[in-house]
């Protein structure tokens, strides 16, 4: 009995030894996923996302083996869709279609990874599929107004600028008294009303990126280049790694001719822009506007005819090209 006794006492304590072990490599294996997940957001905050999509995949090699196929583990699903981010800002969009794809069967009825996956469709070229899923999204709550601006200015940039334009119209004329200046200054700068964008603006006390960003462009639009400027240098640690801001700083100091500065302004701006949106291709032909200003007409018609084979069908450029050709 004794011997019994004791081989089940061993055995016990084997047991308690090993799964001590593996409680403590699990740990680890938890502690050291958070870390490289830490460490991966902020590099994103910077702007550094192939860094940071790096560090997430190493975080991946460490999260929990049974929930790898995203279970309901918070740290497991935030670790894919900030890789979801790094793969759509470097451009791999099916990638990040893919983890929206796998996110959307767990959670079917979440409107944010709607909105997601609906920029993903609108930056692979399925405009239908995009338009269906915001207005899903949108009609699970109308008075998520930020998500109304995302949805239309994510559409504007890849063409279609109409469906955004009806989003707003439909939240002035159904919301019109309930909606805070920040919204509705964001409703008239799309539609075009930069005026009166630019009053309501100028009247909010708090001052973030957001809301420079929106004033500065309707002054800009306006025609003040100076106070544009001014509020946008007021701003200047956000200005570094918004290609908006540059583009938008670049247009007001080519308004005030300083063409050499709003082309450091552009070409600043170029790699931080994802090709193929309107931001991108705004920002490629002001830099030949900057240039030709610059009288280096070789270098303007040499990134004119890039332009042309990206987008042969612009109008706007067709009648830059004549002009360049006579020089």
């Amino acid at each position: 009995m004794r011997f019994i006794r004791n081989f089940l006492l061993t055995i016990i304590c084997i047991a308690a030894i090993g799964a001590g072990v593996i409680f403590g490599y699990y740990q680890y294996r938890g502690h050291k996923e958070k870390e490289l997940l830490s460490n991966g957001i902020s590099l994103m905050e910077q702007g550094n996302y192939r860094l940071a999509r790096e560090k997430f995949a190493e975080a991946q090699q460490y999260e929990n083996k049974i929930t790898r196929y995203l279970s309901e583990d918070t740290l497991e699903e935030d670790l894919y869709k900030y890789t979801a981010i790094c793969d759509f800002r470097l451009g791999d969009i099916d990638a990040a279609a893919s983890i929206y794809d796998r996110l959307l069967r767990i959670h079917p009825g979440d409107p944010s990874l709607m909105e997601y996956r609906a920029t993903c469709y609108a930056a692979q070229g399925d405009m239908e599929k995009a338009v269906e899923m915001f207005d899903t999204a949108i009609s699970m709550d109308r008075k998520d107004y930020t998500r109304i601006y995302n949805a239309a200015l994510t559409l504007r940039e890849y063409g279609n600028t109409e469906t955004g334009r009806k989003y707003f119209e439909e939240l002035l004329a159904d919301h019109g008294d309930e909606i805070d200046d920040l919204t509705r200054g964001k409703a008239l700068c799309f539609l075009g009303q930069y005026e009166e964008a630019a009053r309501i603006l100028d009247g909010i006390e708090i001052q973030d990126p957001q809301v420079a960003l929106l004033l500065a462009g309707a002054l800009e639009y306006n025609g003040e280049h100076e106070n544009a400027l001014s509020l946008l240098e007021s701003c200047e640690e956000d200005i570094s790694s918004s290609p908006d801001m540059l583009n938008l700083k670049g247009t007001a100091l080519c308004g005030l001719e300083r063409y050499e500065e709003a082309l450091d302004c552009f070409e600043q701006a170029l790699p931080l822009s994802q090709e193929g949106t309107a931001l991108h291709k705004s920002i490629l032909f002001n830099r030949i506007a900057a240039v030709e200003n610059l009288r280096d007409f070789a270098r303007a018609k040499e990134l004119a005819a890039e332009y042309m084979e990206k987008y042969p069908d612009d109008e706007r450029m067709q009648r830059e090209n004549k002009f360049l050709e006579s020089r």
